[in-house]
């Protein structure tokens, strides 16, 4: 890779990281990570979900199962730093996707998605 796409790379990155959405989603994920009850509500939503899928690969998925979830995740989602955290992660991939649909408009395809497709054939590079 040229100097000059790293310069531009390195550039675009420091100008993202200096946005208040950047800096809402770093201190929302850092009260997130240090906050035992919000922490224990998301380990137990992760748990409630593991479950979820384990009884769907030996039987059909029930009401009162997919109940037992919505509940777990209600209180997960209903807890305020959670809540500070998800509404900032969002206003985040908001600006990141502002971002890349500028990026697209210069370049003339869509740069994301061209960047996400890690294995092609040889032949579809060309298409």
């Amino acid at each position: 890779m040229s100097d000059d796409v790293k310069d531009a790379a390195r550039s675009l990155a420091e100008k993202i990281i200096t946005t208040q959405s950047f800096q809402d989603f770093e201190s929302t994920r850092s009260i997130l990570v240090n906050n035992i009850e919000a922490m224990g509500l998301l380990h137990k939503l992760e748990e409630a979900q593991e479950r979820l899928n384990h009884i769907a690969l030996q039987r059909e998925v029930t009401d009162e199962d997919f109940a037992e979830m919505e509940e777990v995740r209600q209180k997960a989602f209903s807890h305020p730093v959670i809540l500070s955290y998800f509404q900032a992660q969002d206003r985040l991939v908001s600006l990141l996707q502002e971002i890349n649909s500028e990026m697209s408009s210069i370049l003339g395809f869509d740069f994301a998605s061209s960047a996400a497709q890690t294995e092609r054939e040889p032949e579809e590079e060309w298409e």
